[in-house]
């Protein structure tokens, strides 16, 4: 009798075990289109109901409780885990820079008859009427026309590009210009995943590993990974019970169930004057528009990293930060910047030099049949500071502005037309002479220095041509990346998806044994029913 309510209560156990692997076989089916479902399976142990044996048989059987489910494994390889997310980091870095220079090539895209391009070929076209009609006051007023047009448009440029910048890292002054910029967006974005990350950590600490609840949990702890790694390059260490410890470099995010590494964001004015010393800005700060701090909020927000900018370089945050950074052999519009700055202070500086260089004489504006010298302060392009002090020193895209004087009534003599060598005879009735106006027109075949060995034009061709091979290869080196991270997302699918095969082939196995179980249940209980029939 009591064998047979041992085997009675076996077999209902091993029916009861069946029953919940063939219910882990339609969650696996149920979840097999779920993002980030990792795949089941029940893992059997022995089942013994008594304590110690010996050696007796009779006690070894009696001891018998036939099979119990050990845990739930999930399928997992934390490797390719790892693997999958510092490539997708970098995928959202190409990402965000391909954005960027998109960005630039529509402001560098030139309209047929606008842009720096046009205004450029313009300005020499006018240059070129004027050597022919030197004592021309209608090419000369043209020549003004096409110079104020050409500085407009290089101010024009530089303002699309400080948008371009302010779009992504705020304007480095104004908090409300920060708050509406991208990287404020992604910032706080960022921090909300360390919260639930740290949330299903403290999960999974009480949580009892190898069962359905702990493998949830660990695909939920998976899928914030990958969401953080597309904001920045993170490095991942298991520290208990599937909860983790995320690191930016060497600096913990998350510890378990606390984050301790917060992350904090700044003008960069703001920064400069938190800094003790105070850093001078702008004049002594070379940095980006927004600077990313990392505090600690379990420390009464104690600073752990005050300026992290140079260590999140990957990511979309990577990405955008250094978006405006002029670095030798980058493309950004950090870059494009500075080339137009180049350009602007090289023109200014070209024929600013060629009208005031001695021997170079303008028309007299009291008598125009007559030649004057030029004076030394006699600029074409300059800048003025907020009292209205002109210089011709730190001029940039932005800044550079055709010199007042040449907009007033008599400005347009102001333009040196006559140029006379050392040695040679003046003659102050020689308003033909263009010499100098010959030499201003042949900047258009010189390479300077300034320009990288090229002529102006050509100087500008080839910021225009960077700016679109750099588009060209940052769509092939994102093209490739992508590759890259689908082929190792296929990869971990396979090794952790649910294939429908598998699933059946368990499905099936699960089912006989349920069966078979089922059937020696029914015998004993037939015996049973049999013993109590007889001792009736």
């Amino acid at each position: 009798m009591a064998s047979l309510l041992s085997s009675l209560n076996m077999t209902a156990n091993t029916l009861s075990v069946n029953e919940k692997a063939i219910s882990v076989v339609s969650h696996n089916v149920a979840n097999m289109n779920t993002e980030g479902y990792h795949k089941q399976r029940v893992n059997f142990a022995t089942r013994n109901i008594a304590g110690a044996i010996g050696d007796n048989v009779n006690n070894q059987i009696r001891a018998n409780g036939g099979v119990m489910i050990a845990n739930v494994m999930r399928y997992n390889d934390e490797y390719l885990n790892n693997y999958y997310r510092d490539q997708l980091s970098h995928l959202n870095t190409l990402d965000q820079q391909l954005d960027t220079i998109g960005d630039l090539s529509s402001i560098f895209d030139d309209l047929e008859g606008e842009g720096i391009d046009a205004a450029l070929s313009d300005f020499y076209e006018a240059l070129n009427n004027l050597n022919e009609y030197p004592a021309s006051s209608t090419a000369r007023t043209n020549f003004i026309e096409v110079s104020k047009t050409l500085v407009s448009v290089l101010n024009s440029k530089s303002v699309e590009l400080e948008q371009l910048t302010t779009k992504a890292l705020g304007d480095g002054v104004s908090q409300e210009a920060l708050e509406n910029s991208q990287i404020y967006v992604q910032y706080t974005a960022l921090n909300d995943k360390l919260t639930e990350l740290a949330d299903v950590n403290r999960a999974l600490m009480v949580t009892q590993t190898g069962t359905l609840e702990a493998n949830n949990l660990l695909d939920k702890r998976d899928l914030i990974l990958n969401e953080i790694s597309k904001f920045v390059d993170i490095n991942v260490e298991e520290i208990h019970n599937g909860a983790v410890r995320v690191s930016v470099g060497m600096t913990d995010l998350v510890r378990g169930a606390k984050v301790v590494g917060k992350l904090d964001i700044q003008t960069a004015k703001e920064y400069c004057e938190s800094q003790n010393p105070p850093i001078a800005y702008p004049d002594d700060w070379n940095g980006e528009n927004a600077v990313i701090s990392i505090i600690n909020p379990e420390e009464e927000n104690k600073i752990v990293v005050a300026n992290a900018n140079s260590i999140i370089t990957e990511g979309t945050l990577g990405g955008l930060l250094h978006s405006a950074t002029a670095v030798d052999g980058e493309t950004n519009a950090g870059t494009a910047m500075a080339g137009l700055n180049t350009l602007a202070q090289a023109i200014a500086d070209i024929f600013n030099e060629l009208n005031t260089r001695e021997g170079a004489y303008c028309i007299n504006p009291d008598d125009t049949g007559k030649l004057i010298d030029s004076p030394d302060d006699n600029f074409l392009f300059v800048t003025t500071d907020v009292d209205g002090n002109i210089s011709t020193t730190g001029i940039t895209a932005g800044n550079i502005q055709l010199n007042p004087d040449l907009l007033t009534e008599d400005g347009i003599w102001n333009i040196a037309c006559a140029y006379i060598e050392e040695g040679q005879n003046f003659d102050e009735n020689a308003v033909g002479n263009a010499q100098n106006v010959a030499a201003m027109l042949g900047t258009r075949d010189s390479a300077y220095d300034g320009l990288d060995g090229m002529s102006i034009e050509d100087y500008y061709t080839s910021l225009v041509g960077k700016i679109a091979s750099a588009g060209s290869s940052l769509q092939t080196l994102y093209d490739t990346q992508s590759a890259v991270v689908d082929g190792i997302e296929t990869k971990i699918k396979d090794a952790t998806g649910v294939d429908l095969n598998e699933e059946l082939v368990d499905l099936v196995k699960y089912q006989t044994a349920y069966s078979a179980a089922a059937q020696v249940f029914n015998i004993c209980n037939n015996c049973l029913d049999t013993l109590m029939t007889l001792g009736g």
